[in-house]
């Protein structure tokens, strides 16, 4: 085996092993065709533009849509169907925060409008873009809020409580861009508009009371834990549980800092927890 061979199969270690058992042979035939120079064969690396297409590869047979690829293994498809109702759980919070600041700046609590601060209406504009199979433009819209996240690093004061505040949307926008690769399918608009409208109304609360609508956030993750597991949806039930874990961190925060939620905050944990580590019910995949 030649020293470019052994690297290709390396970099092909990054596929799923039931992905390699059946193409691998064949993509390494493929890369190496041609390549008989045995100075190439021995110093040689993989390209760039290979590198790239076999890290994307990656991620879509990791996170399988299900009808994308063949012989998807089920624990592939739930996995990918998880992210990706992770990544909606987190632009829906986002909604939320944008909202949220509207209020703020329309009640004159927050600050004056800024260039800084119209990043956090990124998130509306995202969820249509995303309804609507524009992508790349919802991935982009729904990073703006991260960039304050960026911009508080500068400010010590506040870098602790944004760092806070912002990982449960941290993540879930990582889950978003992950989740929604170019062959997954494209949300239902039709659903996901009324989620939505129902985070644009919390974050109206939110707006007015920033901790009792976290609160609010919170409570409502745990009422669907709920509803997930009578109804049997394991995928919304475990997305929902580790969205629950997220949410422990701003809520383990407020309880340390001893704020004037303290008590709804620290019982709202325990539901939280409970919520994370319950069981959930397992459906059949879908042919």
């Amino acid at each position: 085996m030649s020293n470019l061979e052994r690297r290709y199969r390396v970099l092909l270690r990054v596929l799923p092993r039931w992905y390699r058992q059946d193409r691998e042979e064949e993509m390494v035939g493929i890369f190496l065709a041609e390549r008989d120079d045995d100075l190439d064969l021995e110093h040689s690396w993989p390209g760039w533009g290979e590198t790239g297409a076999i890290l994307g590869l990656a991620v879509r047979t990791h996170l399988a849509a299900g009808a994308a690829l063949t012989s998807v293994p089920a624990k592939v498809v739930w996995r990918g169907e998880v992210v990706r109702a992770l990544g909606m759980l987190g632009l829906l919070l986002g909604v939320f925060y944008a909202v949220a600041a509207i209020v703020n700046l329309a009640a004159g609590v927050g600050g004056p409008l800024s260039a800084v601060r119209v990043l956090e209406l990124g998130p509306l504009v995202a969820l249509p873009a995303l309804l609507n199979g524009r992508r790349t433009l919802a991935k982009v819209a729904a990073a703006a809020p991260a960039v304050l996240s960026v911009v508080s690093l500068g400010q010590p004061e506040y870098a602790l409580m944004w760092s806070v505040f912002q990982l449960p949307s941290l993540v879930t926008f990582v889950c978003l861009c992950l989740g929604f690769h170019r062959e997954a399918p494209t949300p239902p608009a039709g659903r996901l508009l009324w989620w939505g409208g129902g985070a644009a109304l919390l974050g109206v609360l939110g707006g007015f009371a920033a901790g009792v609508g976290l609160l609010a956030v919170g409570l409502i993750t745990v009422g669907l834990r709920v509803f997930a597991f009578v109804r049997g949806d394991f995928v919304l039930g475990r997305a929902l549980s580790l969205f629950a874990v997220l949410q422990l961190v701003p809520l383990v925060f407020l309880v340390v800092a001893g704020s004037e939620v303290f008590v709804p905050a620290a019982g709202l944990a325990l539901l939280l927890v409970t919520a994370a580590v319950a069981p959930v019910r397992r459906q059949r995949v879908r042919a």
